[in-house]
């Protein structure tokens, strides 16, 4: 992993945009003109990146920045052996991690 201090609280800088483009859904530069712009983003997409922010705040309630982006980039014994970023960017994939991450954060095993 790096080695320069991830952000607390901007899990798409830290993620970077092809990779939230991928978990939302859009491209890259959809992301990028997003945090530049004023538009608005469609339903879907505002959902899936609260669900994504969500996610990353209850996952660094857990853990550092850094055992956080591990962990999403690790394989999960309760996501079926599988990384939590690439479940993510399926459909359901995001209700998915997030049912996960808050079990984790309740002590109930998943």
């Amino acid at each position: 992993m790096a080695s320069v201090p991830i952000s607390r609280t901007d899990v798409e800088a830290v993620l970077g945009a092809a990779q939230v483009g991928h978990i939302l859904g859009v491209h890259a530069r959809t992301v990028q003109r997003r945090r530049t712009a004023a538009r608005k983003p469609t339903p879907l997409e505002a959902q899936r990146r609260e669900k994504l922010h969500r996610i990353w705040q209850l996952l660094l309630d857990l853990y550092t920045p850094e055992h956080a982006l591990q962990w999403l980039h690790s394989s999960v014994p309760a996501l079926d052996g599988r990384h939590p970023l690439d479940i993510m960017a399926e459909d359901g994939g995001l209700d998915r991690v997030l049912d996960t991450v808050v079990r984790m954060s309740w002590g109930i095993p998943a």
